[in-house]
């Protein structure tokens, strides 16, 4: 082979070498090139990380159901001292108080208790009131005519003396307090006053029997009756008693409401004040059937009004008077019932039928004294026939009382100079009482 061909043969076997090197150089940087190259989009390059770089807060899926946190045992919960029950207010203290007028008891009274074996019985003349008399913490009766024994003839007017069984129809009906002085204490002389004051104590020695006494020193002791726990004083005085004297040596047995002996009943208001917690005085005064109150009267009132008295029933017109609340000198005030009329009777006039029937409440106040604290009176009417003694002689209830009853009532027979009418008994009724009637 000449040196020519010798070359060209060594240049393509050289050419031929350096492109198999070439390819085989080509395939391997294609490899390392999938590595590496950041051109390559298919590949997603792992994020960055580093220490000063925060991740973002997870938001939990709201579909799925996290995994609750432990909960944290809680601290003792300490024991609050107990909270002491306060002690409940004390229901104030309160007395209900029921009074009523002129237990007058006439001849044909008696005669409308008198039994066919000769005794008395009284107890029906009360019947339709007996329970409201009974339901009352205290129950009052000016009882107007004594109970002289029976050793004097029972009577009515003039000289009154009344059985005994009267006594014990008042104590059934429900009376706790029986007032005896009256213009008509000593029909009797002293010997009635005593055989009353025996017969009450004998039978009824719990019955509160006020204004006569069997000694000076029951005399000036103030009776205090004691009911819910408040004290309450009584007194009860008469204007005078029918020009009949009491005997030298027996002024105890009786109390008169005179001017002469007004020191001495300005004591006792004083003393009553000192031993109870409220006073009650029962006058028998007035002018016999008037409505209005006389001098007399005006001027009592004015006068317990300055010893600080808290309520004045009154008795004796045998007509109902007005009710008044008196301004005392101490800033407080007192309650005046000037009359109560009759309770029973066998009068013919037809307003002498009428009387009334007192409630009072007396209630402790906030500061520890006490008060009235509500008054009313209930217009009450005394039945009684033709006949009287056939049995429905007794006390109503105006409001009560029925048009027939009193078609039958003994007044249009015996009555001379009045009409007996409901319509006309209504309106005396309000005229005196205004409002303090009870319908």
């Amino acid at each position: 082979m000449d040196p020519i061909q010798k070359r060209k043969h060594t240049t393509n076997y050289y050419f031929l070498l350096c492109a198999c090197f070439f390819i085989c150089f080509l395939g391997g940087c294609a490899s390392i090139a999938s590595v590496f190259s950041p051109q390559d989009s298919s590949v997603t390059p792992p994020a960055p990380t580093s220490s000063l770089i925060l991740a973002p807060t997870r938001v939990p899926d709201p579909t799925s159901t996290p995994t609750p946190s432990p909960t944290p045992t809680p601290s003792p919960t300490p024991t609050p001292s107990p909270t002491p029950t306060p002690s409940p207010t004390p229901t104030p203290r309160q007395v209900t108080l029921l009074a009523v007028g002129d237990d007058l008891v006439h001849d044909s009274t008696m005669f409308g208790g008198l039994q066919e074996d000769g005794t008395y019985n009284f107890d029906g003349f009360y019947r339709h009131l007996t329970d409201e008399i009974s339901a009352a913490d205290i129950a009052v009766i000016n009882q107007e005519t004594i109970l002289g024994g029976a050793e004097f003839p029972y009577k009515g007017y003039p000289t009154f003396n009344t059985p005994d069984a009267m006594g014990h129809a008042i104590v059934n009906a429900g009376f706790d307090v029986v007032l005896h002085a009256t213009n008509h204490t000593m029909d009797k002389k002293d010997k009635g006053v005593e055989n009353c004051l025996n017969f009450w104590k004998t039978n009824y020695p719990d019955i509160t029997v006020l204004g006569i006494y069997e000694s000076k020193e029951a005399q000036d002791t103030v009776t205090v009756v004691e009911k819910n726990g408040i004290r309450i004083a009584m007194l009860n005085y008469t204007y005078g008693l029918n020009g009949i004297k009491i005997p030298a040596g027996k002024e105890h047995l009786v109390t008169l409401l005179t001017w002469n002996n007004r020191d001495y009943i300005r004591s006792q208001i004083q003393q009553a004040k000192e031993v109870s917690d409220f006073v009650i005085v029962f006058p028998h005064w007035g002018s016999e059937y008037k409505y209005e109150p006389n001098k007399d009267q005006l001027a009592w009132t004015e006068l317990f009004a300055e010893e600080g008295v808290d309520l004045v029933i009154g008795a004796h017109p045998h007509v109902l008077e007005p009710v008044e609340w008196i301004d005392r000198p101490d800033g407080e005030k007192m309650l005046v019932f000037y009359s109560l009329g009759n309770f029973i009777s066998g009068q013919i006039e037809a307003p002498r039928l009428l009387g009334g029937m007192a409630n009072v409440t007396i209630t402790e106040t906030p500061d520890g004294t006490f008060e009235i604290s509500d008054c009313s009176v209930v217009p009450v009417v005394t039945h009684y026939s033709e006949q009287v003694n056939d049995g429905t002689y007794s006390t109503y209830r105006l409001s009560e009382y029925t048009e027939e009853l009193l078609q039958t009532h003994g007044i249009h027979k015996r009555a001379q100079h009045t009409v007996f009418t409901m319509e006309d008994t209504w309106a005396l009724a309000r005229d005196i009482l205004g409002e303090y009637l009870e319908e």
